[in-house]
């Protein structure tokens, strides 16, 4: 019978995993680099989904309240002589030096942009809002004024249709 050594068996050979990583450092960066990987991708699909979620929301109530802002050329990184009006619907005009123009949804831009124009935008809004706000008041409280002294008037007038004596 021929004997084996034992260095050359099946199982001695067979590599240790967990020996195999003490060993070689790279393998546990390389652990580490799918796994910050995988943060980053959900982190990057939580983020779009948010901007997703908050550009449609803005949009309802930009869209409502009809308001266009002119946006300075600075958001986008753009030469002076350019234009910029953001919509109701929440495209941007671009108008540029040599009159040339082009619309772009507000979420075609990179994130850093869009978070500009909204820091941009919706104080700007919010002042639209209560001017438009205040405009309404004022009109609701003349219209009841001027209700108020019209109801006078039809009171005057019940008033002698009572005091007028009946032949």
């Amino acid at each position: 019978m021929e004997t084996v050594d034992p260095r050359f068996t099946v199982e001695q050979n067979k590599p240790d995993t967990q020996t195999n990583q003490e060993q070689h450092p790279s393998l546990q960066y390389m652990n580490s680099l799918i796994q910050e990987s995988l943060q980053i991708y959900e982190l990057e699909n939580q983020r779009i989904n948010t901007l997703d979620e908050l550009t449609n929301s803005l949009k309802i109530i930009t869209k409502f309240l009809g308001f266009s802002i002119e946006l300075s050329q600075n958001l986008l990184h753009l030469d002076s002589e350019t234009k910029i009006r953001l919509l109701p619907n929440l495209n941007l005009i671009i108008v540029k030096s040599n009159s040339k123009t082009e619309e772009k949804s507000i979420d075609s831009f990179p994130t850093d942009v869009i978070i500009n124009v909204l820091d941009y935008i919706v104080p700007k809004i919010v002042e639209l809002v209560r001017l438009e706000k205040l405009q309404l008041l004022n009109s609701i409280n003349f219209l009841r004024a001027a209700n108020d002294d019209l109801k006078k008037i039809d009171n005057i007038g019940q008033l002698e249709l009572n005091s007028t004596p009946v032949i």
